[in-house]
Order: structure tokens, then sequence, then C-alpha cells
């Protein structure tokens, strides 16, 4: 989830209720993907549907960015299902998600939690080393 998130992020979730109500486009979710724990925005919700169209996606005909449909241009569709969601990173160049999956939709049993928000570590920032010990100038005075 590059930009947004980064590896050594430590984020705040909150577990999704039965009926997956709070769930809305736009919201951070940590799911199952057979062994790995993902996390991706929710773009497609039930019903929804998603075109997929010179790099940039659409849902229900408006574009995510903001710009002009491209005139031609090859279009992947898909139809959102039941319980079930569509996903993707917000580095659409490196991530995978479910523009590239054969199973594209993540279920509602899958998602686990959604990101409620990021808690900054200071000497993540710094490093360690600088709230331990002093600069090697002012060791050797």
């Amino acid at each position: 989830m590059a930009p947004t998130y980064r590896a050594a992020d430590l984020l705040l979730t909150r577990t999704v209720g039965r009926n997956h109500a709070s769930l809305l486009r736009g919201m951070v979710v940590v799911f199952r993907r057979d062994e790995w724990r993902m996390l991706k925005r929710v773009v497609g919700l039930p019903g929804d549907l998603v075109e997929f169209e010179a790099g940039r996606l659409f849902v229900n005909g408006e574009a995510l960015d903001g710009r002009a449909r491209v005139r031609g241009a090859l279009t992947e569709a898909w139809r959102v299902p039941r319980e079930s969601y569509f996903v993707v990173g917000d580095n659409a160049d490196a991530s995978d998600d479910s523009r590239v999956w054969d199973q594209p939709f993540v279920r509602f049993a899958e998602v686990e939690a959604m990101v409620t928000g990021r808690l900054w570590r200071r000497w993540r920032r710094e490093g360690l080393t600088r709230l331990v010990r002093a600069p090697a100038a002012q060791r050797a005075a």
C-alpha cells in the first residue's frame, strides 16, 4: 500500500461487523488471501460495476481520478457479486490486487478488519541510536 502505508507502520484497526455495513468505498481493509495477510483499499462494493480502462479505474461509470474516458481503449469490466469487494493497492503499477487476480473479489468472510489510523513512532524516524547514545563528537569531548 505504498506510498500511503509502509511496512514499518503500526496500524490501528477495528474488527468488521458481521453485516459489513460499516465498510465504505475508499476504506483500507485487512484480509486473508491464501496464506497471506493483505492490506488493500476497497473500490467496489456489492453490485458495483468496476471497469479498468487504459490503466485507470471506473466505478459505476465514474473515474476514480476524475478524468474523462479514453475513446477506443480496451476495457475490462467486473460486476461485484453479493457479499464481496473489489480491492486495489494505492501503487497501481506494482500492486497485486483485484485487477490481476484470477478470482478478483474478496469475500466478506475473508475481511478481518478495517484500518482506522496509523501510529507514528518518533524513534523510527530519528533512529534508535540517537535516543540511546550521544553523538561520537560529544563522547570524545
